[in-house]
């Protein structure tokens, strides 16, 4: 549970406008394109891929399913 007076009183937000505004940005702009048409499991799976992408995991994820293989 969120203490939003806290996180107030820390100067943080505490609205999701900006995640949401991110996520149009990153994952809206790619599906959204002309010609394209996504699945649920297609959507989901960008949105997954994109945040490891940015979060700098890439190569920790693809090195940990080639090592499943």
């Amino acid at each position: 549970i969120v203490d939003y007076e806290r996180r107030r009183q820390a100067g943080k937000s505490i609205g999701s406008g900006r995640v949401e505004k991110a996520v149009d940005q990153v994952i809206g702009y790619r599906q959204k394109r002309k010609g394209k048409s996504w699945r649920p499991q297609g959507s989901r799976a960008l949105g997954l891929l994109k945040v490891l992408e940015l979060n700098g995991k890439w190569q920790q994820f693809w090195s940990a399913q080639s090592a499943l293989v």
